[in-house]
């Protein structure tokens, strides 16, 4: 069978812009320096459903909202070129994406949403309702939302109600779990903290969890108790960040072959490797 009869013939990591900002005004008791955080974006070729995102990057339109972006990339300064951008990657590459799973609606991952037409958008209610609302004071800025009543199918995640096996493994630590195709191929895990909602994927063939922002990190996730004031304001509830965090430190202890990626860390870019 092609690929060992995988569904998931291939996923590919892409950093699509960065931002960066000063370590020392992140935790306590850090010399400064600056640290670069890359904006992953995962590609998973679906034997049957096709291309599938798994969030979007950066896109020039963080330069877009005037004195809100101005804000934004004072406190967090970005960058990105058009050729960094996933929607100029798939152009490149000549690929039509078909699925978009999405963690949260921050900037740097939604940035692309609206450079494609007619895909099926997938996410918890809470990040769909999070889009939907658009506000500022919620990182979600409305130049990066796209026309939810076009060519673009939303369509929310509901927990699974029964261990199917591997999501028992997940449900040992995670609140929720979600079979996002319906076929055992792709797995989403709640995340709350960050923001309310965000959402991880995990993809058995691969023993891979890409956790979102739930930690900007491993550095980070094992300092989280000296994160300072500000950075702790911009989780959308701190406890509940914590706690997912903690729980991630407890999944990788119990699951060593299973490898954890933060979306803002050094990551292998490219196609992935086990």
């Amino acid at each position: 069978m092609e690929n060992g009869g995988r569904q998931i013939s291939s996923v590919t990591l892409y950093a699509c812009g960065t931002c960066k900002n000063n370590i020392a005004s992140v935790l306590k008791g850090e010399k400064k320096k600056e640290i670069v955080f890359p904006a992953l974006v995962a590609r998973l070729e679906h034997k049957s459903l096709g291309t599938v995102l798994f969030d979007t990057g950066y896109s020039k339109r963080i330069y877009g909202n005037g004195i809100v972006s101005k804000i934004y990339n004072l406190l967090n300064p970005s960058e990105v070129k058009e050729e960094d951008t996933i929607s100029y990657k798939m152009k490149t590459e000549g690929r039509k994406v078909s699925f978009i799973v999405l963690s949260h609606p921050h900037p740097d991952h939604i940035g692309c949403l609206k450079d494609f037409d007619d895909y099926t958008l997938l996410a918890t209610e809470d990040c769909i309702n999070g889009l939907k609302r658009a506000k500022n004071t919620e990182l979600v800025f409305r130049n990066q939302v796209p026309d939810m009543t076009g060519r673009i199918k939303i369509q929310s995640l509901v927990p699974l109600a029964q261990d199917d096996g591997v999501s028992g493994i997940l449900l040992k630590h995670f609140t929720e779990a979600y079979d996002i195709f319906g076929d055992g191929s792709v797995y989403g895990v709640r995340l709350d903290g960050h923001t309310i909602g965000q959402m991880g994927i995990y993809i058995p063939e691969y023993r891979l969890l890409l956790a979102a922002d739930s930690s900007w990190g491993h550095y980070f996730a094992e300092r989280v108790d000296k994160m300072k004031f500000m950075p702790k304001k911009i989780q959308k509830d701190y406890a509940a960040y914590k706690d997912t965090v903690e729980r991630i430190k407890a999944f990788e202890k119990d699951n060593p072959d299973i490898r954890v990626i933060y979306s803002h860390e050094e990551f292998p870019e490219g196609i992935y490797e086990q």
